[in-house]
């Protein structure tokens, strides 16, 4: 008698790959997850071309952050669309020409002391509705 052998399932498509989990995203006051897909997209893209880790120290932050509720309006990490990035010297530097290279037009550099971080941005005006102005080619530093 002849086995018969069952077929094996499809395998599902590998989820794309992604160089950052959501609990790193995520608020560190909320615990939510407000990332923008097409920007953790772009971080993807800018991690991939660096060839470096990117450590995350902020993510999306909810409007009930204690950073956001010191501010006047909630600011661009309540749209998902920017990150802050731990990282110095010449890293710090290549992050802000492939941030740069890939479409990133607001930077926001900490390069001195214990607290040493890019901020990269992909906000524009159309991500807010209580602003009349907003400026989306910035460098600033802290």
């Amino acid at each position: 008698m002849k086995e018969i052998k069952a077929k094996a399932k499809p395998k599902a498509k590998p989820a794309k790959k992604s160089y950052f989990t959501e609990k790193e995203l995520r608020c560190k006051h909320t615990g939510e997850y407000g990332m923008d897909d097409e920007f953790v997209e772009l971080l993807n893209k800018i991690r991939k071309e660096c060839d470096f880790p990117l450590l995350i120290t902020s993510g999306y932050r909810s409007k009930t952050h204690p950073l956001e509720q010191r501010k006047k309006l909630p600011g661009t990490h309540t749209t998902g669309k920017c990150v802050d990035i731990r990282v110095m010297g010449e890293k710090a530097l290549k992050l802000i020409q492939v941030a740069q290279a890939n479409g990133i037009k607001r930077i926001g550099v900490a390069q001195k002391g214990d607290v040493r971080f890019i901020h990269i941005d992909a906000c524009t005006i159309d991500d807010f509705d209580d602003r009349d102005t907003f400026p989306e080619y910035a460098i600033w530093s802290y």
